[in-house]
């Protein structure tokens, strides 16, 4: 039975207390049989009792966290999550769970719906990328981590595609866990199957809907010729539909959400379109925390010295040699040069290293009497099949070269194993592992080659799937020691591989797009350290360079969060148009009021008039007590605290009155000014100028410098510093220059030389 206390929930609706799932101990002839069997001492019959009493007294989340073992660090964070869609203001806002690549975000999202079910959620649904594959490792993984719950008849799960005929009266009472792709086919299933009269009763159940991935497919804008309002891709406009029909909670899961925070806050008042979307953007975020054996970003990219091994990780590839792999030319790739082809130079001691870490890993397992496991490379060099067709030949003919070295004991293949072994000892040693002798390595990868232990498989919408899969992770399946997967997008999102120590990364458009190719970032995730230190990443110098700079985006918008930069509601994106990289495809975010901030780039209020002079006098005598006398006109910074200078626009922001072209977010330049002094110790560089003239007909430059005015105190806001800087510009105003009252002040904020540039959207929910 179950029991629950009616209070206030979302929206202020009437909700239950987390429900106690109560049932009777063992039967009693059960008991008894045990008894007469000797299973059970005649004084354990009590401790019987209460054990498991006890047990299944216990919520969905405490037994799924006893079993998993869930730390500390996860639990607080599935109870902030649950504890934020309960208390949410706005319903149809949805929250969000941000994690990292490959960092247990499935983990936590079914600790957040095992909790959801102890509260008085009863149906869950949970949307995957548009993929069989990731759907099935999706069902896969509910199945392994709810396995008590279904095999008990409390939970029942399926895949939308493969609803069962008619679901009973039994089944139609437990909590039911619904998978769906995004797709077109599947979520319009799942709509039918709420709209079927047969079920009427999922209609008035509460759902936990769970946007896994949901920066992809599930939003992005289209736009018809001679048409000025903008519609939503079809996928968007279905989750809309299921969102508004029934009573649904909604988080967003996601390392990747550039998108959705750049979204409007409320896209009707958007003057780009007249359809009512329901909210994309987060009303709240919560952190995933990092797991200790988690490896990513700040290993490949965070900057290391020699002594460290993750400084080894990073093995340039020229560009000649990524585009050689692009088209098929056997007069750039000839067979009979592939020992000495620099256009595969890379390449070659890409799979020998890879072959070497394989060999030196096993080795060392074997040392510490673990069980010697399989290892995966990965080479995503294009998107295009054809591509992947000639890769695949051209990996398949190294291979073969290196097993017919091996019988023949051709020193080319001693030779390159040298190389290798000197580049694996030198992060080995860094890392203070065990390095096993020249000779014993040698015939060790000698005996991998000859046994054909090397497997390599094409993995694109060419080749089936779910025969690559292990049929109980869903995860690639490691058939051999060393397995080598070629393929293009549908090795990203989702798709785990085991195991995986190189990666051959080609991928290189004119401007990358940050949350992709994030997501291409497969060798994230739980990595034993050893592994790490035989780890290779093989790629272009450019390519690199453009990486840790979407490595400082992700690093940036993940501190602003943990650092409360982002409390004034405005969330800061790093990126840089002009080197390569943009957070995420325009079509996402057309409808948004997106800001960018160039370093020295100001941001300051334009098309505006001033408050009837009575009340701006009052102001004006306030200001006076909060910008320090020494600065007016001084031609120098000052500085202040960041608390002064947010209470000075505090103070400015009711003596503006923007005009009906006008379109100023306060909230913005609060939040930039947070956002930057926040890296330099808190304080903000004050400059104050009075005296100043500027006829309202020209006050319209939104980049500012004509309203600086002197080519003086230009050179000052360009000069460099770390801070943050407030401009306060004193004008005369008054009727006679087009104002309505004067004198009063008017804030520029200026970002420091040396930022990042920093892109945001504007009516970002708080």
């Amino acid at each position: 039975m179950q029991r629950s206390k009616s209070r206030k929930g979302i929206g202020g609706r009437p909700r239950k207390e987390p429900t106690t799932v109560i049932r009777l101990p063992l039967p009693v002839a059960e008991i008894a049989r045990q008894l007469a069997d000797g299973l059970l001492p005649m004084g354990g019959m009590k401790q019987l009792f209460e054990q498991q009493h006890g047990r299944e007294q216990m919520g969905f989340y405490a037994r799924l966290r006893d079993r998993r073992k869930d730390d500390s660090e996860l639990q607080a964070c599935i109870e902030d999550v649950i504890s934020k869609l309960e208390s949410a203001a706005d319903p149809d806002k949805p929250g969000m769970l941000l994690g990292k690549i490959q960092s247990g975000k499935t983990r936590a999202f079914l600790g957040v719906m095992a909790r959801a079910f102890d509260f008085d959620y009863e149906i869950a649904i949970v949307l995957t990328k548009g993929t069989k594959t990731l759907a099935t490792q999706t069902v896969k993984r509910i199945a392994r981590d709810f396995r008590e719950f279904i095999d008990d008849d409390e939970v029942i799960l399926f895949d939308i595609m493969q609803t069962p005929d008619s679901l009973t009266k039994a089944e139609l009472r437990r909590k039911i866990v619904i998978v769906a792709k995004k797709q077109v086919n599947n979520l319009s299933r799942v709509k039918a199957l709420f709209d079927d009269e047969k079920y009427a009763s999922l209609r008035t159940r509460r759902i936990l809907l769970i946007d896994d991935e949901a920066d992809m497919a599930s939003i992005r804008f289209t736009k018809k010729s001679n048409d000025p309002d903008f519609d939503q891709g079809t996928i968007a406009n279905q989750m809309d539909d299921l969102r508004r029909s029934f009573r649904v909670s909604f988080l967003q899961v996601t390392a990747t959400p550039y998108a959705l925070y750049l979204q409007p806050g409320d896209y009707e008042n958007s003057t780009k379109t007249k359809a009512v979307f329901h909210p994309k953007r987060p009303a709240f975020t919560e952190i995933l925390p990092i797991h200790s054996a988690y490896v990513g970003g700040d290993d490949y990219f965070g900057g290391h010295g020699a002594d460290d091994p993750r400084y080894y990780l990073y093995v340039e590839v020229d560009d000649r040699e990524h585009d050689a792999l692009r088209v098929e030319d056997n007069r750039v790739i000839r067979d009979d040069r592939l020992w000495t082809s620099d256009s595969i130079k890379a390449l070659r001691r890409a799979i020998i290293t890879f072959l070497l870490a394989i060999v030196v890993r096993r080795l060392q397992q074997r040392k510490l009497d673990q069980p010697p496991q399989k290892y995966a490379m990965i080479v995503h060099n294009d998107t295009q099949r054809a591509a992947h067709d000639w890769q695949w030949s051209t990996v398949g003919k190294l291979a073969k070269l290196f097993e017919k070295a091996a019988d023949d004991d051709d020193a080319k293949l001693k030779s390159a194993f040298d190389e290798a072994y000197a580049d694996l000892k030198k992060s080995i040693e860094a890392d203070a592992g065990f390095m096993p002798t020249r000779k014993e390595a040698y015939i060790e990868l000698k005996h991998l080659l000859s046994d054909g232990e090397l497997n390599v498989q094409r993995v694109n919408s060419d080749v089936q799937l779910e025969p690559l899969l292990d049929s109980e992770t869903a995860e690639l399946r490691l058939r051999t020691k060393a397995n080598i997967f070629i393929g293009g997008s549908i090795l990203d999102r989702g798709i785990t591989v085991p195991n995986l120590i190189s990666f051959y990364y080609g991928r290189n458009p004119k401007r990358m797009q940050a949350d992709t190719v994030l997501q291409h970032s497969r060798m994230y995730g739980a990595r034993p350290k050893a592994d790490l230190a035989v780890t290779r990443f093989y790629t272009s110098r450019g390519v690199y360079n453009r990486l840790v700079q979407i490595h400082s985006l992700e690093t940036a918008l993940r501190q602003a969060f943990l650092n409360g930069a982002h409390e004034d509601g405005v969330v800061f994106i790093q990126s840089d148009a002009r080197n390569g990289f943009v957070p995420c495809a325009p079509s996402k975010i057309s409808v948004s009021d997106v800001v960018a901030i160039k370093p020295s780039g100001i941001l300051l209020p334009t098309k505006f008039d001033t408050i009837a002079q009575t009340h701006l006098n009052k102001t004006m005598k306030s200001l006076d007590n909060l910008i320090p006398g020494r600065a007016i006109g001084s031609k120098a910074f000052t500085e202040i605290t960041l608390e002064n200078a947010i209470a000075i626009l505090d103070a400015i922001e009711p003596t503006l009155v923007l005009d009906d072209e006008g379109s100023f977010e306060w909230g913005a330049m609060k939040g930039l000014l947070r956002y930057y002094a926040s890296n330099a110790h808190g304080k903000v560089q004050l400059l104050a100028e009075s005296g100043r003239r500027l006829d309202r007909q020209a006050s319209g430059d939104r980049s500012g410098l004509s309203i600086l005015g002197t080519a003086e105190l230009r050179s000052l806001v360009l000069a460099p510093r770390a801070a943050p800087a407030l401009i306060l510009l004193k004008q005369d105003g008054g009727p006679a220059l087009g104002w309505k009252a004067g004198p009063f002040w008017w804030p520029m904020i200026a970002s420091p030389p040396g930022a990042k540039p920093c892109v945001f959207a504007t009516k970002v929910a708080a």
